[in-house]
């Protein structure tokens, strides 16, 4: 299998992903049509793309904002459980191994938007392939400064990310 996303160190010269990372590359993006058919086509996806637009009109329209809320932290739990499980498969588990990603998964989200989930998704994609691309001209080590790199560029040129967030 070629793939230049997902290279696995012992094999970056080759460009050969294995077959486990493309296994796992399918189930993240299963997990992304899934929450994108749930956040368009069910009540409770259009319940919480109107109460991260504007909560007031919500709760006047009569939706149940804080249930809304309340599945919203849920749903983000289970994503946040289900990606850690699919990088613990290929990495070796260590108490601290998410700090690594903090930062720049805040980048992401800016760079696409601030609310809007599908900016935070490409933005995503974005920051992930420029910063494998860039193992190939700087060291591993440099990865995340590549993130806040294109992160400040982009904001200086549209400060709103990618997309438009929510504006209240």
């Amino acid at each position: 299998l070629w793939c230049t996303l997902f290279v696995h160190p012992e094999h970056r010269r080759r460009g050969r992903a294995t077959a486990l990372l493309a296994r796992l590359a399918e189930t993240a993006l299963l997990f992304v049509g899934i929450l994108y058919l749930f956040l368009q086509r069910t009540k409770m996806g259009k319940a919480m793309r109107a109460t991260a637009d504007n909560p007031s009109l919500a709760r006047i329209t009569g939706i149940d904002t804080e249930m809304v809320v309340r599945w919203t932290w849920v749903i983000g739990a289970a994503l946040a459980a289900a990606s850690g499980v699919l990088y613990g498969i290929d990495a070796q588990l260590r108490p601290d191994m998410g700090w690594s990603f903090l930062l720049p998964l805040f980048a992401a989200v800016i760079l696409g938007g601030i609310g809007n989930p599908y900016g935070a998704l490409v933005g995503g994609l974005v920051l992930g392939i420029a910063q494998q691309v860039s193992t190939a001209f700087l060291l591993p080590t440099y990865k995340p400064a590549v993130a806040f790199v294109i992160m400040i560029i982009l904001l200086l040129f549209k400060p709103q990310g990618l997309f438009r967030g929510t504006t209240t």
